[in-house]
């Protein structure tokens, strides 16, 4: 046989190794990483007593079959379950085949089941985040593996991101099956294409290489940062007319960076830039050779016998398994596939490239694809919805929540550790500050913004929330009780309460939520009781004091008006305002001219009954802040401080202005 001959036939061989995925069953594949801690939060070493080696000794007891690497205990393995360790000893648990998100969590609590006794043992623990919080990847020890010692020279060379994807990422991967060649082809270009927009609803790396992230979607970054001749997109994936053949060409020509070798004492031999297709010119694969060859590239979605969609953080549970219920839904149903291969029809490599670069600067602020993030999220949840198998729904529902709030776990993550760190402090003098919670249209639950909660906390006081009634003696009770009050933002304010007509744009309004500011409101101005307004709250303190709002600010002002309502992040400012010297804003904000964020479409037009003008727009007149003089504390501003006050001063002073005037 010629040399070249043997292309072909390791090429033939690829394919064989795809086709033998194709099937009609519907089972999952799930694999999640665990970064792991001493319960300082400091990092663990693989070698040190009581670390990750200790941990897996101690597992193996509990498992069929041990791995080592030569005298190191790598992983071990029962049935249905094989636990392996990563570059930095981050533990891995490989599960299935699943035939249901029941059968995965049943599958995982039994590894945890095991895992928890020996951490708590040894005083670990997992903090369930995609990339280590403990520290520098430079300063994270090697497992001792000669794979990853390959890894680690070639990658290294490369781009530092190749340590930090090796030692620092710890991800989530669910693997499906396929029917067919044509149907394979197609769920991996569909995963390639909405893999930005995945790894935006499972974001939850909030801290890189030991400092808070500079970016959205530092796995991404990370992957980003690489050669992209291994990671990414296949080339050429996205073209209609992709095959087995074409991805068995992609495998063959890449950079071997190490082989097996059974004459190497590691069973190993470093290779470095040599390709597959050089390495076995002269002879035929094994399937060893096969699957460590399909091993070595790490794309967004990867070609085995079934299909890894891999551009997940790890996650918790609870949304981990809403993960798999979201990719079990999508992929597998053919409407669903249809829906997104004609939404996505004329997405190529460079839209995705670009996609990923403006979700890491923007998150659920970018356009992707033409459209705001926000879309592609959505409909990915909407399509999954339609698809649930029973019982399914309320697995859905930890990530369907995250898209609707437009939040990820990335983005509450410093505020859990807020919390979790918090010292104990003496409450005894602390205001109790009552707040008017967002009410739904169906009566069916309430919601606010934890920035109000935690902001007035940091400023000292106490956080009520306040229930919706507009009975005379139970807001007079409520005004007694309360040392403060907080109208925050929400749904539009009916005309009707200030004698209007609704117009176009007016959005619907929270009936009950009205009636119980307009009493709330001339109460606790009566009783001379501080209070704050923010963006509808503002405008709620207007209208219950006689005064009228522009129901669409771009409707009554000028072409030239603003844009007043901006994408995220919501904590950057959008325009400036300037606030009226010697006003009692201006001594809580200790500013003259102040950068605001804004997300409001409605403004103040007629000033209520002993309200003056402590802010404006410069640029279209747009009122921006109110106040009474006269009064201990009533103020009200256009901007929402509940995004703000952790990085802008002036809106962490205006809380603690608020808890100042309770505590008089």
């Amino acid at each position: 046989m010629e040399e070249n001959d043997f292309h072909a036939v390791n090429r033939d061989n690829l394919i064989a190794y795809f086709e033998k995925g194709d099937k009609y069953s519907r089972t999952l594949g799930f694999e999640l990483e665990h970064v792991i801690l001493h319960a300082d939060g400091s990092a663990v070493s693989y070698s040190e007593a009581g670390g990750v080696r200790d941990v897996l000794l101690k597992l193996s007891e509990l498992y069929d079959r041990v791995l080592y690497d030569g005298d190191d205990i790598i992983g071990c393995e029962s049935p249905r379950e094989v636990v392996t360790i990563e570059p930095a000893g981050q533990i891995e648990v490989s599960l299935g085949p699943c035939e249901s998100v029941f059968d995965v969590e049943r599958l995982y609590l039994g590894f945890r089941s095991k895992l928890d006794p020996v951490l708590e043992e040894f005083g670990l623990e997992t903090p369930m985040l995609g990339y280590n919080p403990a520290s520098k990847v430079d300063d994270l020890e090697l497992i001792p593996k000669y794979r990853y010692q390959c890894m680690t020279k070639f990658l290294g060379a490369q781009a530092h991101e190749g340590i930090c994807m090796m030692r620092g990422t710890a991800s989530l991967q669910i693997s499906i099956d396929f029917r067919n060649e044509a149907d394979a082809m197609r769920k991996l270009r569909i995963a390639e294409q909405i893999a930005p927009i995945l790894a935006l609803i499972c974001d939850n790396s909030p801290i890189f290489e030991g400092e808070e992230r500079k970016c959205e979607l530092v796995r991404t970054a990370v992957w980003s940062g690489m050669n992209q001749d291994r990671v990414g997109i296949v080339p050429g994936s996205l073209a209609h007319g992709f095959t087995f053949a074409d991805y068995a060409d992609y495998i063959l020509s890449r950079e071997a960076i190490l082989v097996p070798d059974a004459e190497s004492e590691s069973g190993w031999r470093y290779v470095a830039d040599q390709t597959f297709d050089e390495i076995y010119a002269h002879r035929e694969m094994t399937k060893a050779e096969i699957e460590h060859a399909l091993s070595m590239v790490w794309p967004d979605a990867r070609l085995k016998n079934f299909l890894e969609i891999r551009p997940a953080d790890a996650m918790p549970l609870e949304y981990a398994l809403a993960y798999v219920v979201l990719v079990r839904a999508l992929f597998y149903n053919d409407r669903n596939l249809d829906v997104l291969e004609y939404a996505l029809a004329r997405v190529g490599e460079p839209e995705v490239r670009e996609a990923k670069e403006a979700l890491m600067e923007k998150g659920y602020g970018a356009m992707v694809y033409g459209r705001p993030a926000e879309f592609w999220a959505d409909l990915l949840m909407v399509l999954a919805s339609g698809n649930l198998d029973e019982g399914e729904a309320v697995y859905l529902e930890p990530l369907a929540s995250m898209v609707r709030y437009r939040t990820t776990l990335a983005d509450i993550w410093s505020r859990l550790m807020e919390k979790r760190a918090m010292e104990p402090v003496d409450v005894s003098c602390a205001p109790v500050i009552g707040v008017v919670p967002r009410y739904d249209f169906e009566w069916t639950g309430l919601a606010i913004s934890d920035g109000y909660l935690s902001g007035l906390l940091e400023a000292g006081g106490i956080p009520i929330v306040l229930p919706a009634t507009h009975d005379p003696a139970v807001i007079n009770r409520l005004v007694r009780a309360c040392d403060g009050f907080l109208i925050p933002g929400g749904q539009d304010i009916d005309p009707g309460r200030y004698g209007k007509r609704r117009k176009p744009h007016t959005h619907r309004s929270a009936t009950a939520r009205d009636m119980m500011e307009d009493a709330l409101i001339r109460a606790v101005v009566e009783a001379d009781k501080p209070l704050l307004g923010v963006c509808r709250g503002m405008q709620s303190i207007n209208v219950a004091l006689g005064g009228t709002l522009h129901q669409d600010i771009h409707a009554d002002h000028s072409a030239e008006a603003l844009a007043h309502v901006q994408g995220r992040p919501f904590d950057m400012p959008a325009h400036m305002v300037e606030v009226v010297e010697g006003s009692q804003l201006a001594e809580c904000v200790g500013a003259l001219r102040l950068g605001v964020n804004t997300i409001h479409h409605q403004s103040i037009a007629e000033l209520g009954e002993g309200l003056v003008v402590s802010a404006l727009s410069p640029d279209d007149g747009v009122i921006e802040g109110i106040e009474m003089p006269g009064k201990r504390f009533v103020v009200g501003v256009q901007w929402h401080p509940e995004h703000m006050w952790r990085t802008r001063p002036h809106s962490k002073r205006l809380f603690k202005a608020l808890i100042e005037a309770a505590k008089r």
